[in-house]
Formats: structure tokens, sequence, C-alpha cells
């Protein structure tokens, strides 16, 4: 067969001599090998790889595959890996606008051949003993987005579909030594209609590339199909194996252990059902795997392979509109995760795997998604073991092709009911149920995301529940064709607001509701998790979500200042891009946990220990109100001495003096035992740098009037209200230009306690738009090293805080490496904040201790303003000032997390202008 380059641009044309999908497991020559967990049937070809790139098919080498053609021009390149991640091609993020918008006039399945970058890859190779003299196949786990292939000068084949294997016989061209494996790989084909996924576009031999033999039979396919009874009790087992090669007079042998090695079956493998008593149902608290142990024998008796599997048994099924595993009612407390790490794009490891698998079951995470492909089989693996609820999604997504800027135009939607593609769309949710069949984790098949709805995706569900009825079948795209409701088993939606949600639960729905897609956490986000989750505990048809999504896409890279930092869409100098859009995690890129971590593991614990939590905060905050007023009510009280001054009033007590700046507009110095604290004299805080979630809803457009007034004020002067030795009290009124009608105040009163209490008002006015918050914000002369607090742990908002843990807390003073800077640090329901500053051997030189009055607080200390963040939009962008930010605020926006486009936060977490607010505090000198 001669190869065509007009395959690329033909969606029936996915797989030419490509073998048929089949499970993941893996033979073993030996028992002893099963066991020691290495096979002499396989030889990986990772590493090094010859390569060379070209930016378009005529550039490329095209007679490089020939028998002793000359690679000495050829370059290196690491397989698993992208091309683009090692400096070949363009990095590009998009969303959902195709790579090549604006560049190309092109319709489905067209490609631009003068656009479409190739990669030449070719390895040469001898095999290893163990593969010699047996049918040897090749194995390509990943390679994004086509591939031609060639053996020592003869094709082989081509494959499509960048997430699931391309497997191919080499028999007919392989010898003992002196191999020659050649690949084109090829950025763009058809199927890029089809893998618009949001996300960076790489290309490239990117999951691991290995050698098998197959002895003269093999275990070609296994299904280890592990049912439940309903009593919950008793397993049944029925193996299901496809054999190749000399079939005849051959033997399969099973031997299955319990976890604790005892053998509950131990016999020929028939094709009946296996009856097991005993057993121990599979689920998330409880992830028992069995050990099943298969051995081939050919006729002789001799063993050919041995293939070992874990499996879970249990039973899952819809039961009255409500699905349920072993007969209880499942919650999914989920996450969308996109296989990631900064360095190597999707190219990852088992080292990245399990420092996943190690932050969803710390914080309380049951379930995940593949969004939106299948992952790497290692993945599933560790979902087995863990007790990890999957769906597992389909390579498909058009959402390009049928929503242009928001707007649903499905004029030329892929796949549609267009019989050219359905082959192909059915192949690729054949390629992932074959691999993926055994895995208990596996609870659902997704046909895919966002890709509208049609004849050819309801041709995948009738794929999925024909061949495995076990499994339920999952869609989301129908909410925008409801003709097409039959093709998935679930009302699935994404960032439904939960009114929404409630509307459709209480109209006595004939299927169960989950959110395949929700709490957009988008920089400083997750505001509102709480509206959701009580959905579960009120509607027994909503089933949980999934939140979006679990790691920050963005890529370690030297910006033009030679300063190293995450980057995100555009920083690659590409066009189209959707910029930090990608940048959506529960964990940063380098896989630190958000200060939204704290929430999800609060609200994915169980009624039970949340109610726990809250009953321990509880008590814990009324002990430190408890304290802090008795610490107050025994302090001793020194006489003030005050100065009156031509421009200033001095008052100075023990440990302390001040200077209230007539035209400073406030305490112009804070001195406490010789150490100056403040830069300038406080002014009132109206605006903390708008988050994504604001920019996407248009709220510092609303609000733009206070991002003026938080550095414009009107000062109407100072009035000495009080000025003695038990007690100086002076007022500072400020107007607002940019707000007609609103003014503030803030009041300082000096107490003979050593003190320094502080109250700030704001007057509202009708008309005013909603603040970002309000309080009192100064800088600090020096920088603040080290914060400790009495309240809620880590980083609080109003819509998100109840999964803080009350006590004494420290940090150091720091803005959050979101991709774009923007509000962080938080802090409610403070009762005390202490800032610190220390020298250069980490001693504390000075203290600075800030109170609650009558009610808590809420205060973040940053290195930098909120005008600074605002301006960045990277970290790397933040001066370095050598002073603290310093705000205590009464009133504090929430920060959303319905979606990041267009949802502004619930309600009782707006601040309104035309209101009245105020704080106040004390600052103990």
């Amino acid at each position: 067969m001669t190869p065509e380059l007009n395959w690329l641009s033909d969606p029936t044309v996915f797989a030419v001599n490509r073998l048929d999908a089949h499970s993941d497991h893996v033979c073993y020559r030996t028992v002893q090998e099963a066991a020691q967990r290495h096979s002499s049937l396989r030889q990986p070809l990772d590493g090094m790889w010859r390569f060379v790139w070209s930016s378009c098919p005529a550039q490329r080498p095209a007679d490089f595959w020939r028998e002793g053609a000359d690679l000495s021009g050829f370059g290196t390149i690491r397989v698993p890996g992208h091309m683009e991640t090692q400096g070949y091609g363009q990095l590009q993020y998009t969303n959902t606008l195709y790579p090549w918008d604006g560049r190309s006039a092109l319709r489905p399945p067209q490609v631009d051949l003068n656009d479409d970058p190739v990669g030449s890859y070719a390895r040469e190779f001898d095999l290893d003993a163990g593969l010699r003299g047996q049918r040897v196949c090749i194995s390509f786990q990943g390679v994004e987005q086509a591939m031609y292939l060639w053996c020592n000068g003869k094709f082989v084949g081509y494959a499509e579909d960048s997430f699931t294997p391309s497997e191919f016989d080499l028999t007919p061209y392989i010898k003992e030594t002196g191999n020659r494996i050649c690949v084109e790989v090829y950025k763009r084909s058809s199927a890029a209609w089809i893998e618009d996924q949001d996300f960076f576009r790489f290309s490239g031999m990117f999951r691991p590339v290995y050698l098998y033999a197959k002895p003269a039979v093999h275990l070609a396919d296994i299904w280890l199909k592990a049912d439940l009874s309903e009593d919950n009790t008793t397993g049944l087992l029925t193996p299901e194996l496809k054999l190749d090669g000399e079939t005849e007079g051959v033997s399969v042998t099973l031997r299955l252990t319990d976890p604790e090695g005892y053998a509950l079956y131990e016999g020929p493998v028939t094709g009946d059902t296996i009856e097991l008593e005993g057993i121990q149902p599979w689920s998330h608290k409880t992830p028992v795997l069995y050990h099943a142990e298969l051995t081939l024998k050919d006729a002789q008796g001799t063993v050919q392979e041995v293939v070992p599997y874990d499996i879970g048994f249990r039973r899952f099924e819809m039961k009255d509109g409500i699905m349920c595993l072993n007969g209880e009612r499942v919650v999914f407390n989920g996450v969308n995760r996109h296989e990631w790490n900064p360095e190597k794009g999707r190219a990852i490891d088992a080292d990245d795997m399990n420092a996943a698998m190690a932050v969803l079951k710390a914080n309380n995470i049951n379930a995940v998604r593949t969004c939106h492909y299948p992952d790497q089989s290692l993945w599933y693996d560790l979902c087995d073991k863990n007790g990890i609820y999957m769906i597992d999604e389909t390579n498909l997504e058009s959402h390009g092709s049928w929503q242009k800027l928001g707007a649903i135009e499905p004029s030329w939607n892929v796949p549609g009911g267009l019989p050219e593609w359905k082959d192909c769309v059915v192949d690729r949710a054949r390629s992932m149920l074959e691999r993926d069949k055994n895995h208990a984790a596996v609870l659902i098949w997704s046909c895919g995301n966002e890709s509208y709805a049609g004849e050819d995706i309801l041709a995948m569900t009738q794929f999925f529940h024909a061949k495995d009825p076990s499994r339920l079948v999952h869609y989301e795209g129908v909410v925008h064709n409801r003709a097409f409701a039959a093709i998935t088993d679930m009302e699935s939606r994404m960032y439904a607001k939960p009114w929404e949600i409630r509307e459709y639960l209480e109209s006595k729905p004939e299927k169960p509701f989950i959110l395949c897609e929700y709490m957009h956490d988008m920089g400083n986000s997750l505001g509102g998790m709480e509206s959701y989750v009580k959905l579960a505990e009120e509607y027994p048809q909503y089933q949980g979500g999934f939140i979006w999504d679990y790691m920050d896409q963005a890529i370690w890279h030297t910006d033009v200042m030679g300063r190293k930092v995450l980057g995100y869409g555009g920083d690659f100098g590409e066009r189209t891009t959707d910029y930090n859009f990608s940048g959506n995690g529960i964990v940063y890129a380098d896989g630190a946990e958000k200060p939204a971590m704290q929430d999800v593991r609060y609200w994915y614990a169980s009624p039970a220990d949340r109610a726990a939590q809250d009953t321990v905060n509880a008590a814990a905050a009324a002990q430190a109100d408890r304290t802090l007023a008795e610490a107050w009510q025994s302090r001793r009280a020194y006489p003030l001495v005050v100065t009156q001054g031509d421009g200033n009033l001095g008052v100075k007590g023990k440990n302390f003096e001040m200077l209230f700046s007539i035209a400073g507009a406030g305490p112009a110095s804070l001195k406490v035992n010789g150490t100056e604290w403040l830069w300038r004299a406080p002014r009132p805080a109206f605006w903390r740098a708008s988050t994504d979630n604001d920019r996407g809803c248009g709220f510092p457009l609303r609000a733009a009037a206070w991002m003026a007034a938080d550095v414009f004020v009107t000062y109407s002067g100072m009035k000495v209200l009080e000025a003695g030795p038990d007690c100086v009290k002076v007022q500072f009124q400020f107007g607002i230009p940019t707000v007609p009608g609103a003014s503030a105040e803030l009041v300082y009163t000096v107490e003979a306690q050593s003190a320094l209490r502080v109250d700030a008002v704001y007057h509202g006015v009708a008309g005013a738009p909603e603040l970002p918050c309000f309080g009192v914000k100064f800088e600090t002369f020096g920088p603040v090293t080290r914060t400790v607090w009495t309240g809620l742990s880590g980083e609080t908002y109003p819509d998100r805080y109840k999964g803080g843990v009350f006590g004494c807390h420290e940090e150091t003073p720091h803005v959050e490496p979101h991709l774009v800077p923007q509000d962080c640090g938080m802090h409610m329901q403070t009762r005390q904040a202490m800032l610190e500053q220390r020298d250069a051997c980490g001693h504390t030189t000075a203290t600075l201790t800030l109170q609650q009055v009558d009610a808590p607080f809420a205060f973040s200390a940053l290195p930098n303003t909120a005008q600074e963040i605002e301006a960045a939009q990277h970290i790397t962008e933040l001066p370095a000032t050598g002073r603290t930010s310093v705000m205590v605020l009464g009133a504090v926006r929430g920060v959303g997390g319905i979606d990041s486009w267009g949802t502004d936060v619930e309600e009782p977490y707006h601040v309104s202008g035309e209101e009245d607010h105020s704080v106040s505090f004390r600052i103990v000198l």
C-alpha cells in the first residue's frame, strides 16, 4: 500500500493497518516476570529519537523513511514529549476558536497544507532477546495528531486519535538487528476539527512507545467482567478472552486471590460465570481489589503468557432515576483533570500522576472526569486502587464548529449527522472502551465534550450500551439539541446556576442531574460552593459535580526580561489565543494547592465531618473572644502626653508616639518602641484588585469609580474631638468625587491603655455602584516578614470561608501566584493579627498587633498595593517596594465561582454602595 497525503483531510481514513483496540493488560513470559512486573515480551523505545521539524508537508524530508536514507542532517528529540515544548514550532493555547482562525479559510474536513507542521522521527534499534523469533508489534500510546509509520523502508500504517493507543504489526518487516522505525507526525488533520479541546495545541509522540512480542499463542484481549449480586457479597466473574495465533489445544487458567492472598478460585477459564462468596464490594470508601492471574499454555502445556490484573467487584445501575453503586445512591465529589506538567505539557509521567492522586485523596475528592480524552492507563490503575470514580471521556470536542463567540450556530457542526464522520467517532469510543473496560473505577462512559449533538454521537451511545450494559453513558451537549436526549443517561450540564438546578429537580425529572463542570476555579475563585453541595442534601436526584478543573495549564518559560515565569496563552507570541483562560485549577501548574482547596476539602467531606468542624470552630472562636476581652480589661492605663504643633498633633504614651498630620490627613507617624510603622497616613479602602471572575462579569467596569476613589479622595479637614491624658480622639473626613454624595470618615482614638482605636465609616448614597470592599488601608514603613493571626486558617472570603480551621495561624506576606495577579490573601473573621518585622538573621525586631473591638474584621497583608496588583499581568511584574500593604475591612465582596464569563457573585456577597458600612479595630501598642 502506498500512503497518501490526502488521508489527512479525509475523515473516513483514520486507521490504516492499525490493529484492533484491546484491553490494557500486560503479558509476561513467566509467573516470575509477572511478580516482578518486568516483561521480557516488551521493549521500550522511549528516549532520544532522530528528528527533523518542518513547517509544512512540502518542506519535510519526504524520503527519509527509505532504507539506507541519510539522516546525518537530523537533530534529536525526546520521546515521550511534544515538539513544541522542545523548541520545535509554535506553542499555542486557544479555547474554542480553531488555531488557524483568521489565517486559513477552512471548513471541515479541510487542512491547510501550507500550515501543517510535520515532525519526522527515526529510531534505530536491535530487538531484545525476549522478542526475537516471535511476532512483533509496536504500540504508540499517544501521538498527536496524525501519524504515518514505516519499518525498514516499508510502509506499515497510518492512524489518528491522539489519546488512545495506535498499534501495528511489524512482523513482516522486522529484523533481529539493524532496524529503523520512521514516523511522520502531522500537527493537523481532519481530526483537528474534533480535537478542539480547551488546551494548548501540541504535536508529537507524547506518550510511551514500545515494542511487544506475541508468542505462538497470545492473549490479545481480556475482559474480566466482575459483577456483584444484589446481596453485595456474591461476586460474579465472567472472563471473556480473545486469543490469536496457534490456538488449537491451548488452555487458560485463572487464579483469583483476595487482598490477603487467599485463593478464591483456581481453575480453567471456560467462558462460564464464576460465582464467588464473601466478596467485599469495591467503592470509594472500600476500594477492595482482587488479584487475577491468567496463565496461557500452548497445546504442549508450555506457559506462553502470564497476565496479572487487579479487579473490583461492584454494581453500578440506575434505580428509580438515581445512580446507585452497590445499591446505594452515589454523589460525585469530583474534579475534571487534564494531564499536565508545567515543563512537559501533557507528556506526564508516574510522578505527576501519583502527586495528583495524593491531592485528590487528601481533599475528599472521590471522582474524576478525564477531560476531554482518555488518560494514560496508569491513572486508571491509581483510581482503581484509591477508589476514585471515573467518567471516562472519549477524545471528541468540536466546540468551534457550532459555538462562535458564545453564540450557538451549528450550521457546519461536526460530527453532527454527517455519515463520513460516524465511523471515526464511534472508533474513538471503541478504542477507549476496549482499553479501559476492566477498570472498576470507570462507572460512566462519556461520548466527549461540547460537540453539539446529532446522529453520529447517538451512534457512540448505542455502541456503549450494546457493548457494555454494566455502565451508564454521559454527554452534556444534548442541552443544546434536545432532539437527541437519548444520547445521555443523565441530565448533565455545565455551570448551571443553583436556582436553575433546583428548577430542574423540582420538575420530577426522569433522569438524575450532575454537573460535568462547575465551580470554574479561574484565579481566585471557588466562592459559593455551598449552594451546590447543599443540593445533594435536599434532592436525591442531584448527584454531584466535577470542579473545573484540577491544574492550571501553564508552561515555565523565560520572559523577555530574562525572568522565569509560568507562561499562559499569548506569552509565546501566538495568536489566536485565549490568554490565561487555561488557569482554572484547584492546584497551580507546579502542583501546589491553591488557597481555595481548604473549601474543597470541607465541602467534599461528609455532613457529619463538616458539622464537627463547625462545632470546634465555634468553640475556639468563642474562647478567643473571651481571652481577648479579658486581656483588654486587664491592661493598665498610663497618662498620655499631648503636644499641639502648627501642622501636627503629637501624642506620646508608654512605649509609643504618634503624629496626627493636618496636611497628611491622618497619623503620619506611628512609632512603637522606636520602630516606625507607617509609610503614609492610612486612607479609606474602597478597592481590592479585581479577580478573574470580577473581570469576567464586568464588575470592574461597573465599579470603576471605586478604583479612582481608592486613590483620589477629597480631604475635608481634621477635627480634634478630645485631647487629654486619658484619651485623644481625632476625626478625618473624606469626600469621594467619583461618587458624589458618598463620604467616609476615619476616627482615631488614642487610649491610655496604650492602644489606638480606629473606627472607619462609609456613608452610602442612592445610585452608588457596588463596592469591592470598605475599610482602612495603610502601608508599613518597612516590610512585614510574618503575619500571625487568630481566626480562620488560610485565605478566606465571605463566600469561601467555611473550610478554614479556627486557631492561630501564620504566613509570610505574599501575592498568590495566579497566572494573572489579582486580589488574594484575605482573612475573614479575624480576632487578632500581628505584623512582625525581622532582621537579616530572622530575629523578630518589632511587632504591631491589631485586635477586634466589638466584632471580627477581615484583613490582608500583601507586599503590593491593590493598584500595583491590578496593573500586573504576571507575578514577575509586581514591583518590590520594601513595604507591606495592609487592609483592615468591615465589608468584602465575595469571589464567586459559578463561572468566569458573565455570572456575578451570589447576592448575599455583594457590597452595596448605597448602604453604610463600618469597621472598628484596635492597634495594641
